[in-house]
């Protein structure tokens, strides 16, 4: 177990973005299997990492092993806890969502953390199915589903076409094995967003209506 002084460059979940981190101990364990002269050698180096920003602290782990093939490149290092790929909309905190969005959003954000993009693909297509089905019933299948938001003015053609593609996206990540950039696991996230967060909006706009006291109409003269 070593002290050390010098700092990273590391992705801080407090600040949002990389910032400098200080490197407080660092311990390396490692073993040796093998037999007739023949030994390999796997091993662990675990990093406690303080911020230098907003003073968190982390946990890193990197995985080696003799074995390992030079030309594939280092291993990924495992952080504890997970790096925040992307925050929680802050909408969400204020409006009142469903039980059941919260868990399949919480299921989504933890694969997007764990840079599961195929898993983050498939809860958004999930979740958008959830919508449909809260705002105009189970009508069979998604374009159906998606016709009855229109006809129902929830959303507009444009926004049906820009869902269609999250839907597409989702639908290649649990059928065809897709595995989607991270730009485009962003993009489809925002869509989700804007979707949920319209029908929450207009759910709540209803209720806000309906407890809200209406102007007397004025008499028309002579009446």
């Amino acid at each position: 177990m070593s002290a050390a002084s010098d700092f990273v460059w590391s992705h801080c979940n407090e600040c949002g973005h990389e910032t400098k981190h200080d490197l407080l101990i660092e311990i390396d364990r490692s073993r040796s299997f093998g037999d007739d002269g023949y030994t390999v050698e796997v091993g662990s180096r675990w990093t406690v990492l303080k911020c230098r920003g907003c003073e968190d602290i982390s946990l890193k782990r990197f995985d080696w092993c003799s074995e390992d093939d030079p030309y594939d490149g280092p291993h990924r290092p495992t952080y504890f806890p997970p790096r925040v790929s992307r925050r929680k909309p802050a909408w969400i905190a204020h409006l009142e969502v469903p039980r059941g969005y919260v868990e399949l959003l919480d299921e989504i954000y933890t694969a997007l953390h764990a840079d599961s993009r195929r898993l983050a693909m498939m809860g958004a297509r999930a979740l958008i199915d959830l919508v449909v089905v809260n705002a105009v019933g189970d009508k069979g299948n998604f374009a159906n589903g998606l016709e009855a938001l229109v006809s129902a003015n929830l959303i507009s053609e444009r926004d049906r076409e820009i869902v269609e593609a999250a839907i597409d996206a989702g639908h290649a990540s649990a059928h065809r094995g897709h595995q989607a950039s991270p730009d485009e696991v962003n993009l489809v996230i925002d869509i989700v967003e804007r979707l949920l967060q319209t029908e929450l909006l207009a759910s709540q706009a209803r209720e806000l209506k309906s407890n809200t006291p209406q102007r007397p109409r004025r008499a028309q003269d002579g009446h």
